[in-house]
């Protein structure tokens, strides 16, 4: 089995060059295989000379640049990436990621049973000191060599508290698909169209993506113990990223006006709202409590949402 891992970037080549020599320490079995895409989504610092010597070095990495213009997009560049992949397997991981030498074998795993139809969410630690990245990490993936962890993922903490209901049987389980660290077969990933690149800045057109996965069969599987680490602090809620959130979510409502679970996600805006400051684990369980009980649950059921019923929350 081959897979393909997709690395965008943007302006951020010492960060990537680390994210890069740790995928040229992967470890798979004899019978697997992977290619690194690194899609350049039109930097302007040392991007291309980093990745041109990794590609240089390696064989199995390829380098694709966008140039930058008024229509460039996370989606875009991912797409990009996926159009040239060759392998079976799609891994979708941010250039400013390190990731431990079983980190490919581990999605791979998944996907040993013939016929799966599976779609497989990873997760995420933030990383105190990137700087302090030490060469044994590539080793053994031990984590005394990253510099120290800030926090791990909070999607964690949402699937423990839910855990009474069964991780597997979250209604909202496409919205945690946060394309940092998930892999999907290449074939499920055509037949849906990939990502939609009306999606522009940060936030949701990775869900969007989980969503219609999700909706045409395929099942999203959480791997509690695949983790990338993400080098430097979470991002901080501010209002470029607020209005750039509440922006994306009005397009997915439009996409799937007729999904109540969908409209639902507005109750998570008090998240991205830096004079809020929500609780994303309080907000999160509500959403999913709420979605469980919409009329959606139940098989043949359907609510219509006419053009100016719904408005975003802005505060």
């Amino acid at each position: 089995m081959k897979a393909s891992v997709v690395v965008p970037t943007f302006n951020s080549s010492v960060l990537l060059d680390r994210c890069l020599r740790t995928f040229r320490a992967q470890t798979l079995t004899v019978s697997d295989s992977f290619e690194v895409l690194i899609v350049d989504d039109g930097s302007t610092d040392l991007t291309a000379e980093t990745a041109q010597r990794h590609v240089t070095a390696d064989s199995r990495f390829r380098y694709l640049h966008l140039p930058r213009s008024a229509t460039s997009s996370r989606s875009a560049a991912r797409n990009r990436g996926a159009e040239e992949a060759t392998g079976d397997i799609l891994i979708f991981v941010d250039g400013d990621q390190l990731v431990p030498p079983t980190f490919v074998d581990r999605h791979l795993r998944h996907y040993r049973v013939i016929g799966a139809k599976k779609a497989v969410i990873g997760f995420r630690k933030y990383l105190r000191t990137p700087e302090a990245f030490d060469d044994r990490f590539m080793r053994d993936g031990g984590e005394e060599f990253l510099g120290g962890i800030i926090k791990s993922d909070i999607r964690l903490d949402v699937l423990s508290r839910l855990s009474d209901i069964g991780v597997g049987d979250l209604k909202t389980s496409w919205h945690l698909f946060f394309t940092c660290n998930v892999s999907v077969p290449r074939v499920d990933y055509k037949r849906v169209g990939g990502f939609n690149e009306g999606f522009r800045g940060w936030g949701l057109e990775d869900s969007e993506l989980g969503y219609r996965l999700g909706r045409s069969g395929t099942q999203l599987v959480f791997d509690e113990e695949s983790f990338a680490y993400h080098q430097g602090p979470p991002l901080s809620p501010n209002m470029s990223v607020y209005e750039g959130w509440l922006k994306n979510l009005s397009l997915f409502i439009a996409l799937h006006k007729e999904v109540p679970e969908v409209i639902l996600q507005a109750m998570l805006a008090p998240i991205f709202n830096p004079a809020v400051g929500a609780n994303w684990i309080d907000l999160y369980e509500q959403f999913e409590l709420c979605a469980r009980s919409t009329p959606a649950a139940f098989p043949g059921s359907r609510v219509e949402v006419k053009e100016g019923e719904f408005s975003v929350p802005v505060a």
